[in-house]
């Protein structure tokens, strides 16, 4: 595997093709996260075992169109974003790495920012949520406890592959996710904890505190 700072390679493309190379393990054995659906019930679920404050929900953005936006409630603080990965979004993404790598794009503010490592697996609707409810906490303050809340304390002043190291270890934070991937409100079937890339991909969309709209991606270089 190529190195994920690599400019010539994407770590989302790089990601998918490790999935794919896997052999499928004993449930016992696997470390690989339960991917999560789009849609809000789900997201809401995993949410509410983490900290999602009282007051606040994910919901469905149905188009772009003025009249369609004015359905969404007000105030917003974050949106996830759910994408296929086509040829053309690999390119406008290793353009994007490039102008990362070089500072030209990355964020100056101090973000909570977590790297998908590889053992996560179809994970990134779990960090894409992580991203979102753990960079609005200066407009949407988590309870003091909540599992967000600590991790994103107790990781401070780690690096965002630190962080995603971490998490792998985070049994209360994967089985809130597991739980939620699994909720009766699921439209879909949940796909297999090793099961194939699913060749999508979320990715957070926060307002920060600097008023800045910040996209996080865990396997982008930076915010």
């Amino acid at each position: 595997m190529a190195a994920a700072d690599d400019a010539e390679g994407d770590r989302l493309a790089e990601l998918n093709d490790y999935i794919r190379r896997q052999m499928p393990a004993e449930p016992a054995q696997s470390s690989q996260w339960l991917a999560l659906e789009s849609s809000p019930e789900v997201l809401n679920a995993f949410g509410s075992r983490i900290g999602l404050p009282e007051g606040w929900e994910f919901v469905d953005v149905v188009a772009l169109e003025e009249e369609c936006l004015e359905w969404v409630p007000r105030p917003v603080a974050a949106v996830i974003l759910l994408f296929p990965c086509t040829r053309r979004i690999y390119e406008a993404r290793r353009a994007q790495h490039q102008a990362l790598r070089s500072g030209r794009l990355s964020s100056r503010e101090d973000l909570f920012f977590v790297k998908q490592v590889e053992d996560f697996g179809n994970a990134c609707g779990t960090i894409a949520c992580l991203h979102a409810i753990g960079n609005c906490r200066h407009v949407a303050e988590m309870a003091e406890g909540a599992l967000l809340e600590t991790f994103v304390r107790e990781h401070s002043d780690a690096t965002p592959e630190e962080r995603g190291r971490d998490l792998l270890k985070a049994e209360a934070l994967k089985g809130s996710s597991d739980a939620a991937a699994t909720h009766p409100a699921a439209q879909t079937a949940c796909p297999a904890r090793d099961g194939p890339a699913l060749d999508h991909h979320f990715a957070a969309f926060v307002l920060t505190p600097g008023g800045r709209l910040v996209e996080l991606d865990g396997t982008r270089l930076a915010p």
